[in-house]
């Protein structure tokens, strides 16, 4: 609304000089007009690169709420279930080596994996894992989680059921 009341400003103010003949003038305000456009189109642009960005980081919070609810709900099942630490501690290694087992199985199967199975989430893995996210257009995080597991999924041998996002996301965190 305020750029149009200006342009309509500037249109009375350069008919009025046309009228009264001041031509050098009204060059000069022409060009001030335009001067005024660019900018005014810069900080259009801005404003919607803010507003982007502002976006993702909203997304991101609810995404980050989202899990911290479920660890929370997670931790309250295991204090319920009456298990002790070592022995939780122990199947939580056990399954977290067989989720990156898995991982690099299916990087390898991928084409982006060179090294052995051996469950070690190490340089070579994360490495490889960055590349297959680039690859498919993910953020190249080195994190496992839903998305990257969606894609990353495709890529399992003998038919085996994918486990789901978030037990490879949470073990990865507790790791």
């Amino acid at each position: 609304m305020k750029r149009l009341s200006f342009v309509v400003l500037a249109l009375m103010i350069l008919s009025a000089f046309s009228i009264s003949g001041c031509s050098s003038a009204q060059k000069k305000l022409s060009e001030d007009v335009k001067g005024i456009k660019t900018k005014v189109d810069t900080l259009e642009t801005r404003v919607e690169g803010v507003e982007t960005k502002q976006s993702e980081v909203e997304r991101l919070a609810m995404e980050q709420a989202q899990r911290v609810e479920e660890l929370k709900a997670e931790r309250a099942a295991r204090a319920y279930s009456g298990k002790s630490n070592v022995r939780i501690k122990e199947k939580r290694s056990h399954q977290y080596k067989s989720h990156i087992k898995e991982i690099q199985s299916c990087l390898k199967n991928a084409g982006f994996y060179k090294g052995e199975i051996d469950g070690v989430k190490g340089r070579k893995t994360r490495s490889a894992i960055r590349k297959f996210q680039s690859a498919n257009g993910l953020a190249a995080d080195g994190v496992v989680g839903k998305r990257t597991w969606e894609a990353l999924s495709k890529y399992i041998s003998g038919g085996e059921a994918p486990a789901a996002a978030g037990d490879i996301e949470e073990e990865a965190s507790t790791k």
